[in-house]
């Protein structure tokens, strides 16, 4: 435990009001983990909601242009998305246009993605990116389904490549390819609510009405609820965006509403790290702690989501997006596209 503390398990102390610390550390880890293997790997129990960065970022996407019974391909590495610089609101508003005349059929909602966290060796001084890849298949009578796969660890930068490589490259948090039916109804945490199916598709698709729904959802005991509401909710819109089964309308004022929003930034075009184009948004959710999105607008796909925080280098939190949406595929261990 001393040589790999991991920034979940220092963020199992529960936070005080007055803490602001602590409000950090909670937002952290807002990037939602799968339950089983994951609670064994980050020791950190988990719900399946997503990024609050918020896990953030464009947090990677809740609905993918795709055809009925198919699993929507990530865009073309080589494909431009413009050749003219978009400021955060057009970005945001085409998005929202072609979130809003995306298909949405399907037996399951499917989600596939590679989430990453920072591990600190305290001892001999480097971090590294624990990863796995999680895929989660759920259908609307609330029946679900979630694999894992561990990818290993990969240093986080350069610099801490060297110490990576001398302590012979070690996976802190080896996850076994598994395919897990989960217990229960499935529910999506929405600003850290939990809904069924039902009451996801119910979400107002007016964005001043969806924006007033998020607020009401806010738990009374959210680290943030005594401070900014609106902070808190643009802390929670990534989930919405990113793999809860919103349903197109209410996806596409999603993004109305985030663009109507101070906070948000554009960042410009950017590449992911599957060499996937597309433009990056900073969202600020609270002093010091920023999430960055980056979203293909022309398919309205969130590509991957990251949060920084105070002393701590790099992007502590980092979830990217591999599909997203309704398919008629089946359940199984996942793997790598």
């Amino acid at each position: 435990m001393d040589e790999f503390q991991t920034i979940a398990t220092m963020l199992d102390e529960p936070p005080t009001p007055e803490s602001e610390a602590a409000v950090r550390h909670r937002l952290l880890n807002g990037m939602r983990e799968p339950e089983r293997p994951a609670r064994r790997a980050w020791r950190r129990p988990a719900r399946w909601s997503g990024f609050g960065l918020a896990a953030t970022a464009a947090v990677v996407t809740g609905a993918v242009v795709l055809s009925s019974g198919t699993t929507p391909r990530a865009p073309d590495p080589g494909r431009r998305t413009t050749a003219r610089p978009m400021s955060a609101q057009t970005v945001l508003l085409t998005a929202a246009g072609h979130a809003e005349t995306a298909p949405a059929t399907g037996k399951y909602w499917h989600v596939l993605r590679v989430q990453s966290r920072a591990i600190h060796n305290s001892r001999k001084g480097y971090w590294m990116l624990g990863r796995q890849l999680i895929g989660q298949w759920s259908r609307p009578d609330g029946r679900s389904w979630t694999g894992y796969r561990g990818l290993g660890a990969v240093p986080m930068s350069a610099r801490d490549a060297p110490a990576f490589q001398r302590d012979g490259s070690p996976d802190p948090a080896p996850v076994s390819p598994a395919l897990v039916k989960d217990a229960g109804t499935k529910t999506f945490l929405v600003c850290d609510r939990a809904m069924t199916f039902k009451q996801v598709q119910a979400l107002p698709t007016d964005p001043g009405k969806l924006r007033g729904a998020l607020r009401r959802a806010i738990p009374r005991d959210h680290p943030t609820a005594g401070r900014t509401a609106d902070e808190v909710v643009k802390n929670c819109v990534t989930d919405l965006l990113s793999f809860v089964p919103a349903p197109p309308k209410v996806r596409a004022a999603a993004y109305r509403m985030l663009a109507a929003m101070p906070g948000v930034t554009a960042m410009g075009e950017v590449t992911d790290e599957r060499g996937r184009r597309g433009f990056g948004l900073q969202v600020r959710v609270l002093r010091g702690v920023a999430d960055t999105m980056i979203i293909d607008p022309e398919s309205s796909l969130v590509l991957s989501t990251s949060r920084t925080v105070p002393d701590v280098p790099g992007k502590v939190s980092k979830m990217l997006y591999l599909r997203a949406g309704w398919t008629d595929d089946a359940p199984k261990v996942p793997a790598l596209p």
